[in-house]
């Protein structure tokens, strides 16, 4: 229940060490990883709070998002502490969330649930839009001990790039900013994965892959260009080769890989989306479009 004294809305200056310590205590303590977070990333989101009797008691961040023209937000970091636990203040945090961005006129909030049981949570927020993709596996077979950058001429991806490639790969992309895309590089490099891009065909093509930690024999392909706006050809030998070296990249005993790709028929859901409009032609852009990158 929210009382009189309570706070809820655009975190201040100030508010930014108690955020800080929550993350700190629910998700992550590596400092490395923190300070991505809040010296890369952080300029460029909006901090929300709900602090009762001035102490920060719930968080979300506010990335901004967008498809074709269309401009969003992607909902992040939705922390409580312990001790404020279960008594609606995420919620109420949400919602105000909501209400801020609808009234500036943004169209979308997307959420990805960090659990199965959260989606259920979410939707009675009002995230009922389901967004999709493909999560294709590939087998390595045996290994491959020639290091990726010995058999093609490969250099490290720079968020210039990604960005210009994504812009220009497919109208159903969910685009971020270049400050967003440099963030994803860094927390990709930092989690030992590989961030790697190469000509193919005469295109300037990329990887984004990591390790997948449930699983220690398979590497996620988080997203490739080779995959995006056209068939995905793993009959191609040499598509074949770079994904596998992109793997081995990452883990050099890796049996298989998660290729992450648009969705071509049903596909797996993994994130929700809360439109802010009615308006049918912008919500079937926003279920047909393929959103990556939910900086996990």
């Amino acid at each position: 229940m929210n009382r009189d004294n309570d706070y809820i809305g655009i975190a201040h200056k100030k508010d930014k060490e108690a955020v800080y310590q929550i993350w700190k205590d629910i998700f992550v303590s590596d400092k490395l990883y923190l300070s991505i977070i809040f010296n890369d990333l952080y300029p460029h989101l909006t901090p929300f709070v709900y602090k009762r009797e001035n102490e920060v008691m719930s968080t979300a961040f506010a990335l901004p998002v967008s498809i074709g023209e269309i401009k969003g937000e992607y909902i992040y970091g939705v922390a409580t502490k312990e001790k404020a636990r279960g008594a609606g203040l995420a919620s109420a945090l949400i919602s105000h969330i909501c209400c801020h961005f609808k009234a500036i006129g943004e169209k979308f909030l997307i959420v990805r649930p960090a659990e199965e049981q959260l989606f259920e949570y979410y939707m009675k927020q009002g995230f009922t839009l389901p967004l999709r993709r493909d999560e294709i596996c590939m087998d390595l077979g045996e290994t491959v001990e020639v290091p990726v950058i010995k058999t093609r001429q490969i250099s490290q991806l720079t968020p210039s790039l990604l960005q210009k490639r994504r812009s220009a790969a497919n109208a159903r992309l969910y685009i971020w900013p270049k400050e967003i895309y440099k963030a994803i590089i860094n927390l990709t490099l930092l989690d030992r994965g590989c961030t790697c891009k190469f000509r193919y065909r005469n295109n300037d093509e990329y990887i984004i892959a990591h390790a997948d930690y449930s699983t220690p024999d398979c590497v996620i392909i988080e997203e490739t260009s080779l995959f995006l706006g056209k068939e995905n050809n793993l009959a191609d030998k040499t598509i074949y080769k770079l994904l596998r070296e992109a793997a081995i990249a990452v883990n050099e005993r890796s049996e298989k890989i998660i290729i992450y790709a648009p969705a071509t028929q049903r596909g797996i859901r993994f994130a929700l989306i809360k439109p802010l409009t009615s308006s049918a032609h912008i919500i079937e852009k926003l279920r047909t479009g393929f959103f990556n990158f939910t900086l996990e």
